[in-house]
């Protein structure tokens, strides 16, 4: 039953239908009339309801071409949008001041950088020890020393517990070991590696009665970094066992030192076995680590690269390649010039066949170091290659994209560098180098815009030596005078503002280059277009000569600066005696010299003011010394009389300065500093010129003179050879030959010096004497010397090879003599119808001259290559059986 609601509910709904039908059938029966016509005097319908007017058609103008010229274009329409929605943008923002302004520019300055690369992240705090100054380092171990060892000090009561080792003065070059041997004690639980990394050393602690907190952390250090500077590996290990029983922390890089000190004593094995202990301790095995592993390998054989590429080449096979860091380790071996290695034609090309592999096996895409090291080696000035440098240039810089540090830049401007055409481009690139440094310091609004600053682009003594590389073969003496200046500037901002690459100033290769850039100019002006005016005053007397100045002067407007602005000092500048007779009144020369007088004046001003600096620095002097760091080398000095060589007039006066200079500058060091080989050969040719150079009057000085330095040549000669044999041997024949071309007993060095002897006998002296240093030659530096020397190109077992062995130069050719060494004296011999003797020369000059053809032949052929490679597939079984047995007993 239903209940009383819901049954009021459907009793309305009913009603509510019938109530609905109703009124539906009532309206359907109504009658509508018409609505009554308008009438005149009302308004009508459309007034009175406007919602119903009636739209009329509207008839719209023609277009013509004047109304759609008026319209806005396309672009003036997007500025409208643009302007609006700026406007609408910046209408809540308030207005800057104008130094809100110069800060939001110069934060905007600040945070400019070209690629992510270059943002210097915040990196985490290292445990890295900071490094003691000698002095402060005695100080410590002296401090120590009188603790533990009881030396001008009461004993601690620490110190009672450890035996009485020294009772008297230890002095400081046994202080260290003694040291240790007082806190021996500690050391004989060690592990059987004989480091902190033992397993036997764990808990000794708590196993022995030490009173901990004997030494400190700061004695550790110092009696660690003592010990790490006298290249003492084996103590250094102890000194960390002793930390480690002392309850000391041992940090990584404290091992890395250890592995950095043996891999620079070619221990390959030491290296190897503290990289496995770091590994059992459960630290990752880094990059450093296999970086030293190769250059203990390098080191321990220098002259042969082939161990360190084996085993870049093994880790490749086992899919672990080394980093490239490893790569370019043996790569700069092979290209860089060491006191263990001398690059030639052979080194370099194997360098180009690993970078080529490395490229090809391991790392396709180089980084920008060993872009660097690969560019630097194309600047070597007996094999220049700027081509390649530049492709290897723009494909760093614009196919990978990645921008040049400053070690790139001096890298790519020494290699342009390394020759006459291509000199100024290496320009070009430090001007760019400039650029990006004052990008680098510019602060905008800064008041003091003009004070130094530093950068990481800012040119270095690297750069400089660099560019003067090229300066130097054109003889561009306005630029070499620019980069002196600016050497100048440098160094003394860097004293002031104590930077590190500038601390020091200029040094012996950058004046060097700077002697012979003057050596290598050619005078605007010679003396004899000069005349003297009564005043004093020179004038030109020639036309040609007024517009050669004028020429100069226009060029060289932007280079234009007085190198000695800021060297001069008390030197007087004394006219020299070759140059200026008495009744010559001194010449007052314009700022860019003009004749040899004006080069040799500044050159003999340059080098006093080197010789015054040293002398200064020996005396304690404060003062800025730009050349402070220079010393007087054989080097320097010959590349000083260089300049007297070329532009001297007068054999007399070129001896009389050859002679000062020499005793001025061991007087100046406090040594003895004495000529070498170069010395002599350059001497020896400019005594055995022709009459050219050597006038009549003075052939009796340059045969005395000639003969003095030939026969003090041979005693030097003699000398130095007893000297290689006794320290080099014949395993490191690149050691050798880098200190024989050092020292001017090069190959080609000795052989330019036998010639210009035998043609100074030839043309001024005695043509028996000739023919006596003639045979004397062959009898030294025999023909089948030439051939006995030939060796195959050595095999490394690359995978692809950038050079053939037949276009790769040779290297390491002996001392020969072809008929254009010898033609003044084939001419002497004809002249004097010595006959015999004519024969004799001819025989000696086709002996040179077959085994050098023969040599030749053996090296397109390729003779003793495959006897090489079959040396080397030997070479790797046996390596590889002997990594097989260690992995063997490991797993044993």
């Amino acid at each position: 039953m239903l209940r009383p609601s819901i049954a009021r509910k459907v009793l309305r709904v009913r009603s509510a239908r019938l109530g609905y039908r109703g009124l539906h059938s009532h309206l359907l029966n109504i009658s509508y009339s018409p609505l009554p016509s308008e009438h005149p005097s009302e308004p009508p319908i459309a007034t009175r309801f406007p919602l119903y007017r009636r739209e009329e058609y509207q008839r719209e103008p023609p277009i013509t071409q004047a109304m759609i010229d008026s319209l806005p274009t396309d672009e003036g329409l997007s500025r409208q949008l643009k302007r609006k929605v700026t406007k609408k943008a910046v209408e809540d923002i308030p207005e800057w001041s104008e130094q809100d302004l110069r800060a939001f520019y110069l934060d905007l300055v600040k945070t400019g950088v070209k690629e992510g690369e270059s943002l210097e992240a915040i990196e985490a705090p290292g445990n890295q020890v900071e490094l003691l100054s000698d002095e402060q380092r005695r100080s410590t171990l002296a401090k120590m020393s009188s603790r533990l060892l009881g030396q001008g000090q009461d004993h601690s009561n620490e110190a009672s517990s450890l035996p009485p080792v020294h009772r008297g003065k230890v002095s400081f070059s046994r202080l260290p070991y003694a040291i240790l041997e007082s806190l021996a004690p500690l050391a004989v639980l060690s592990g059987p590696s004989e480091t902190s990394k033992g397993k036997a050393v764990e808990n000794v602690a708590a196993r022995l009665d030490v009173p901990l907190g004997l030494v400190n952390n700061t004695e550790w250090n110092a009696l660690f970094q003592e010990l790490i500077q006298r290249q003492d590996a084996i103590a250094a290990e102890t000194v960390l066992d002793l930390m480690n029983a002392h309850g000391m922390p041992v940090d990584l890089h404290l091992i890395d030192e250890i592995m950095h000190v043996h891999a620079m004593q070619g221990r390959p094995d030491e290296v190897k076995r503290l990289v496995l202990e770091v590994a059992a301790a459960g630290d990752a095995i880094l990059p450093v680590h296999q970086d030293k592993i190769v250059l203990s390998l390098l080191q321990q054989s220098p002259s042969d690269a082939r161990p360190a590429i084996a085993h870049l080449r093994q880790a490749e096979e086992a899919a672990t390649p080394f980093p490239q860091s490893s790569y370019q380790l043996v790569i700069s071996h092979l290209t860089t010039p060491s006191p263990d290695v001398h690059p030639n034609a052979h080194t370099r090309s194997l360098a180009w066949d690993l970078f080529a592999h490395m490229r090809l096996k391991a790392h396709p895409t180089p980084t920008r170091e060993m872009y660097a090291t690969m560019i630097r080696s194309c600047g070597d000035a007996n094999q220049p290659q700027p081509e390649r440098a530049r492709d290897l240039w723009l494909e760093m810089t614009q196919q990978e994209r990645l921008e040049p540090n400053g070690e790139g830049y001096n890298a790519i401007i020494r290699a342009l560098g390394s020759t006459k055409k291509d000199y100024l481009e290496a320009f070009d690139l430090l001007r760019q180098m400039l650029v990006k440094h004052n990008d680098a310091t510019f602060v905008p609004f800064e008041e003091h815009n003009d004070i130094s600053r530093f950068s990481k682009f800012v040119p270095t003594l690297e750069t400089f030596n660099a560019v003067l590389e090229g300066a130097k073969r054109a003889g561009d003496i306005n630029r070499a005078r620019w980069v002196l200046t600016e050497v100048l500037k440098l160094s003394r901002a860097g004293q002031a503002l104590k930077v590190t690459v500038w601390k020091d100033g200029a040094d012996e290769s950058l004046l060097s280059a700077v002697f012979m850039t003057y050596a290598a100019w050619k005078p605007v002006v010679k003396k004899q277009g000069l005349k003297l005016r009564t005043g004093g005053e020179a004038e030109l007397g020639d036309a040609a000569a007024e517009a050669a100045v004028d020429d100069a002067s226009k060029e060289a407007a932007h280079l234009d600066v007085d190198v000695l602005q800021d060297v001069q000092d008390v030197v007087t500048q004394e006219p020299l005696m070759d140059e200026l007779t008495l009744n010559e009144p001194p010449v007052s020369t314009p700022t860019t010299p003009l004749s040899s007088a004006d080069a040799l004046r500044e050159c003999t001003s340059l080098f006093n003011r080197i010789l015054s600096d040293n002398e200064a620095v020996r005396e304690g002097s404060s003062d800025f010394l730009p050349f402070k760091s220079v010393r007087p080398s054989p080097r320097l000095i010959n590349s000083y009389l260089s300049v007297h060589l070329v532009h001297g007039t007068s054999l007399i006066g070129l001896k009389e300065v050859h002679d000062e200079a020499w005793k001025d500058a061991a007087k100046a060091s406090l040594s003895s500093v004495k000529p070498n080989g170069w010395s002599y050969m350059f001497l020896l040719e400019k005594c055995s010129s022709g009459a050219r150079v050597i006038s009549p009057a003075e052939r009796p000085l340059a045969v005395s003179w000639g003969r003095e330095l030939w026969s003090s040549y041979l005693s030097f000669y003699s000398i130095a050879s007893s000297y290689l044999e006794r320290n080099y041997t014949a395993e490191h024949p690149l050691a050798k030959a880098r200190k024989r071309w050092i020292m001017g007993l090069g190959d080609r060095q000795v052989e330019r010096v036998w010639k210009a002897a035998i043609k100074l006998e030839s043309v001024h002296g005695d043509v028996d004497q000739a023919l006596e240093i003639l045979e004397d030659f062959v009898r030294r530096f025999p023909a089948e010397e030439i051939s006995r020397s030939y060796q195959p190109i050595p095999e490394a077992g690359l995978s692809i090879r950038m050079a053939l062995p037949s276009t790769t130069p040779e290297a390491d050719v002996p001392p020969l003599l072809l008929f254009s060494d010898v033609q003044a004296l084939h001419q002497r011999l004809v002249k004097e119808k010595r006959f015999g003797s004519v024969r004799r020369l001819k025989w000696v000059v086709e002996g040179y001259t077959g085994a050098l053809a023969k040599r030749r032949k053996w090296r397109m052929k390729g003779v003793a290559q495959g006897r090489e490679r079959m040396a080397e597939k030997r070479h790797q079984r046996e390596t590889y059986r002997a990594v097989e047995g260690e992995h063997s007993e490991e797993l044993d």
